[in-house]
C-alpha cells in the first residue's frame, strides 16, 4: 500500500512538470502561430505521438458511438473549451491574475466531485487544506494581482478565465466517470477527437495557410507543447485519475506555478522571490492537510 501511495505522489510530480513545461513551450509557439492553431496543433502533435504507441501496444479504439462520445466530451471540456476561454481572457487581464483565477480549479473540483462521486467527500480538514493551498498560490503569484480584479470592462475576461478553471474541474470529474477503456486508447482517442474538432474551429477563425509562415522555433515549441505538456501529460493524467480521483489530481493547479517559478530560476536565472518559498510552504501544508486522513487509511 505504501508503495502505491508513493507512486501516486511521483505521478503527481510528473504531471506538474509536464503541465508546467507548457508555459515555456507555449511562449515560443505563439510568437508566430495564432493561439487557436497553437491549441489545435498541440492536440494534433499529441495524437501523432500517442496513436502509434497505442497501436504498438495493441490497444484498440472503442467501437461503439457512446464511448467515442465520451472521448469527444473529454477533448471538448478538458482541452478545447478551457484553452479558448483562458486564451481569450488573458488578452485583457494580467497573467498573474489569470493564474490566481485558474487556481480555483481544485476548489471547484472538490465541489463538483461532491455531487457526482460519492467517495469524494468534503471533510472539514480537506476544505481547510484546499483553502490553505489556494492562499499559498496567491502568495506565490503575488497578492497584488488581486488588486487587478474589478467589475469594470475586464469583468468578461476575468469570468472567461474563471470559466476555463471550471471546465478543468469538470474534466477532472468526467475523466473519473468515463467508461473503462485501455489507457493509451483513451488518451490517444481524446487527442484525436480534440485535434479534429480544434482544427475545424481554428480553420473558421484563422486560415490554415498562415501556419506556413510559422518560424522553426515556434514549430519546435508547438511540438514540445504537444508531446510533453499534452500527449505524455494525458497518459499520466488518466492513469492518476483512475488511481486517486479528481480532487487529488487537481492539486497540480497549486503546484504548477511554483514549478514555473523554480524552473525560471534554474534555467533562465530569473529572480526567485522569497514569497515563492513561503507560498510553497503553505501549498505543501494545504496538500498535507487535504490528504492527511486518506494517507492514514
Amino acid at each position: 500500500m505504501h508503495s502505491r501511495k508513493t507512486t501516486n505522489w511521483l505521478m503527481l510530480a510528473a504531471l506538474v512538470v509536464l503541465w508546467g513545461s507548457a508555459f515555456a513551450f507555449a511562449k515560443i509557439a505563439v510568437e508566430t502561430i495564432a493561439p487557436e492553431w497553437t491549441m489545435a496543433g498541440r492536440l494534433a502533435a499529441a495524437a501523432l505521438l500517442l496513436l502509434p504507441v497505442a497501436a504498438l501496444a495493441r490497444e484498440h479504439f472503442p467501437r461503439n458511438p457512446r464511448n467515442w462520445g465520451w472521448l469527444a466530451a473529454l477533448a471538448l471540456v478538458g482541452n478545447i473549451a478551457p484553452f479558448f476561454a483562458i486564451s481569450w481572457g488573458q488578452q485583457h487581464i494580467s497573467s498573474a491574475l489569470a493564474g490566481i483565477l485558474i487556481g480555483f480549479t481544485p476548489l471547484a473540483t472538490l465541489l463538483i466531485a461532491r455531487f457526482f462521486l460519492p467517495d469524494e467527500r468534503i471533510t472539514p480538514l480537506r476544505l481547510i487544506g484546499f483553502v490553505t493551498g489556494f492562499a499559498g498560490l496567491v502568495i506565490v503569484i503575488g497578492p497584488g494581482a488581486l488588486m487587478d480584479f474589478n467589475l469594470g470592462e475586464t469583468l468578461l475576461a476575468q469570468l472567461a478565465v474563471l470559466t476555463g478553471a471550471v471546465f478543468f474541474a469538470c474534466n477532472n470529474v468526467l475523466a473519473r466517470l468515463a467508461p473503462d477503456m485501455p489507457l493509451l486508447a483513451k488518451s490517444s482517442g481524446v487527442m484525436l477527437a480534440g485535434a479534429v474538432m480544434g482544427s475545424a474551429v481554428s480553420a473558421v477563425m484563422t486560415p490554415p495557410a498562415e501556419l506556413l509562415e510559422a518560424s522553426t522555433a515556434s514549430l519546435l515549441g508547438l511540438a514540445g507543447l504537444g508531446v510533453f505538456a499534452t500527449g505524455m501529460a494525458a497518459v499520466v493524467f488518466f492513469k492518476l485519475i483512475d488511481r486517486t480521483g479528481p480532487t487529488f489530481v487537481s492539486l497540480t493547479n497549486y503546484l504548477v506555478p511554483v514549478f514555473a517559478a523554480v524552473a525560471g530560476y534554474a534555467l533562465f536565472s530569473e529572480e526567485l522571490r522569497f514569497t515563492v518559498i513561503i507560498g510553497l510552504a503553505l501549498i505543501l501544508a494545504g496538500i498535507a492537510l487535504s490528504e492527511w486522513k486518506r494517507d492514514a487509511d
